[in-house]
This record gives structure tokens, sequence and C-alpha cells, in this order.
């Protein structure tokens, strides 16, 4: 049974606490009242509603991020030191503008501009330098207080009147997809799932009001490894796309695969993939390099 005055005295902590008092009041709500129904004592419900935060916002969430840089530097290079600044954006800096690139290639004809929602958005929103020019409304949401007004911030100063952000989790808030003709869902779902078992598959499911959802998960672990996770992460997509009419097209990144999932059209057994040149390069190379090894090995024999 809930206790509205004993959830209201732990919010008002979480707000005045530093590490969480910039995440989306929704959210804290949410959490509280889960973890209110979970456990009896006040202390306990606190402790493992501060567990569940670190787990969903604390373990992301970078206190380097100088949003300074974007009004001292000005112009494309303020924006870059701020993507580099997480993990997540830094990690497209190699091919931001090929990432875009190729993803609107998919969508479909050239110069066409799309209404946009980017959901779960993090940092993201300040790579609008690299695909301004195909949109005709961005919208974006996350949990993080501060980077929303930055973000806004940002798009005002750079005279991006089509573009908005807002708190939003998508957790909790029903949220208006089908106004829109595509969703990104980058870096996403796989975090979403570790949080609460089967949410990814119902967040997908709501994202597809849309025409177009736009999928991503990393292809390497922080560390630069493989590890199977382009095979695990396909794996995951399927179980979660199972009984929804779709086509869907990959295309292969250094860093990360990304997935342009089109919905109501049953999907044929020839996947289009689209790979990055210079992945593609590097796996070639590393497939001569393979057989000269062998090669070689064969002449030590004779």
């Amino acid at each position: 049974m809930s206790d509205p005055v004993l959830e209201e005295r732990i919010l008002r902590r979480l707000m005045d606490s530093g590490k969480y008092s910039i995440v989306y009041e929704g959210t804290l709500r949410k959490i509280i009242s889960t973890m209110t129904l979970r456990f009896k004592k006040e202390k306990e419900i606190e402790k493992n509603v501060r567990k569940k935060l670190h787990q969903i916002y604390g373990a992301y969430q970078n206190s380097n991020i100088n949003y300074k840089l974007l009004s001292i530097s000005g112009g494309e290079s303020g924006v870059d030191e701020v993507l580099k600044s997480h993990v997540s954006t830094a990690e497209r800096m190699g091919f931001y503008e090929e990432f875009y690139g190729k993803i609107f290639d998919v969508l479909g004809e050239p110069g066409k501009k799309y209404k946009i929602y980017d959901a779960a958005c993090g940092l993201n929103p300040f790579s609008a330098f690299y695909f301004k020019e195909r949109v005709e409304l961005y919208h974006c949401s996350d949990i993080d207080v501060e980077a929303n007004k930055e973000i806004n911030r940002f798009f005002t100063e750079n005279g991006l009147s089509n573009f908005s952000s807002e708190n939003r989790d998508l957790m909790v808030d029903e949220i208006p997809f089908s106004d829109y003709d595509v969703v990104f869902l980058f870096k996403t779902l796989s975090c979403i799932e570790r949080q609460e078992k089967g949410s990814a598959k119902k967040i997908l499911q709501n994202a597809l009001a849309a025409p177009i959802v736009v999928v991503s998960f990393p292809s390497k672990s922080i560390g630069g490894k493989e590890k199977g996770m382009v095979e695990n992460y396909s794996n995951f997509l399927e179980e979660l796309l199972e009984d929804i009419p779709h086509t869907k097209s990959v295309i292969h990144f250094p860093t990360e695969a990304v997935y342009v999932i089109l919905k109501g059209v049953a999907e044929s057994r020839s996947h289009r993939v689209v790979e990055n040149r210079s992945s593609f390069l590097w796996r070639s190379a590393e497939d001569i390099i393979k057989s000269l090894c062998r090669y070689l090995f064969r002449i030590l024999l004779v």
C-alpha cells in the first residue's frame, strides 16, 4: 500500500541532493512508488530507490560535461567537444557525418525532410549540425533536467527554431510517436531492458506508432572488444520484433549497428545491409592477412 506522505519526503530528499536533483521528477516518482510497494521501512525504500537511480542514471552520468564550451568555442568546434565528453556520442566522432548520411539514404529520397522524435536522446541533440538539413521538425527527450535546459539553449542560440527538447521518461509518459515520421532509439533498448525485463518490447511497439523507427546497439564494448555483441543484439531485436509485421535494414559502423525498421510490411528473407566503408575495408584486409598466413604456413610445412 502506498504512503503519499512518505513518498513525498523521499522525493524532497532526492531533489535536494546533488546527485539526483537533476533527474526528471516523473522518473523519481515512479521509482519511489515502485519501491514503496516492495519494501516497508522508509530507510530501506530510499536505499533501494537510490540503487535503482544509480542503475538507470548515475552509472551513465558524466559530471565532466562542460556546456560552456558551446558558447565559448561557438559553432561546430564547441559542439564536438561536448559530444566527446560522453562515451555514447564520443564513439561516433570519427563518422558522425557518415552516420546520418547513411541513415537518411536508407530512409528515402535525397533531400526529403522528416519529423523526428529522438527518444532517450542523451547528448545526441548536440549533433544537430550534422543532420539539420534533413529536418522538418525535431523533438527530443530524456530524464536529465540540466541537459534538457542546455539542449534548448543550444537550439535557440543556433537558430534551430524547428528543434526542441523536453524531459520525458519512456517508462512513465505517453509520447505521441504517431505525430512523427521517424523515431530515433539510439543505444536505448538494451539499457531499458536491463532496468526492467519486458520494457524494451513495449517501448519499441509504442515507437512503431511512427512509420519508421531507427534503433541502434553498440557493436563493441567500451574496451573495444566485439564479444559477439552484433549477433547477440541482432537476436535480441528479432525477439522484440516477433509477431510485428516489418521490414528492416542494417547499417554497420565501427562501433555501432543501426537498424532502420519500417512497420507494417512482412519482412523478406534477404535483409538490406549497408556496410560502413572503413569497416568493410578493415574486414577485407583482415581476410587477406589470414589467407596469407595460411599460405605461408603451408609453405613451411613443405
